[in-house]
C-alpha cells in the first residue's frame, strides 16, 4: 500500500479523529493527519493550503455533523477548485441508501464508506477505490 503524504480527517467527534489519527500513522497509510472538526474551519484549512500545494492527499469527510455537515461541505469544497490529487472519501455511521446514492452521484466523491476505520479497512479502501487500474 502507498503511504500518502498528508490526510485530513472532517469530523466533529474529536475522539474519532484521535483514534483514526492513530489507525492511519500506525498503518503508515499517511506520514501527516490532520483533524479538524467542522467544516468552515476545513474549508479555511483548504483554501489557506491551496496556494501552496499542500492540499491533502485524502480527505476521510463525516456525514453527520452539527451546523454544516458532510454535504455543505461538498458543495462548497467543489467551488474551491481543488482538482484531481486529493481524493474525498466519506465516513460515516449514515446507512441511508440516498446518503449512499447521492455519494455516488458526486464527482468529488471517491467513495461511501461506513465507520468505523481499521487498519483493514484503509487497505480495502486503498485497493478498491484508490489505486489506479
Amino acid at each position: 500500500m502507498e503511504t500518502y503524504k498528508k490526510v485530513l480527517l472532517i469530523d466533529d467527534d474529536d475522539i474519532v479523529n484521535s483514534i483514526n489519527s492513530v489507525i492511519i500513522k500506525h498503518a503508515k497509510f499517511a506520514d501527516e493527519v490532520e483533524s479538524i472538526n467542522n467544516v468552515p474551519h476545513a474549508l479555511d484549512f483548504l483554501n489557506s493550503v491551496k496556494s501552496s500545494g499542500e492540499t491533502p492527499d485524502i480527505i476521510f469527510l463525516d456525514l453527520n455533523m452539527p451546523g454544516q455537515d458532510g454535504w455543505d461541505f461538498i458543495e462548497e469544497y467543489e467551488k474551491l477548485g481543488i482538482n484531481g490529487s486529493t481524493r474525498v472519501i466519506m465516513l460515516t455511521s449514515s446507512i441511508s441508501a440516498k446518503d449512499e446514492e447521492r455519494a455516488s452521484s458526486s464527482k468529488c466523491i471517491t467513495a461511501f464508506i461506513s465507520k468505523p476505520l481499521s487498519p483493514e479497512l484503509l487497505e480495502n479502501i486503498y485497493e478498491s477505490h484508490l489505486i489506479e487500474n
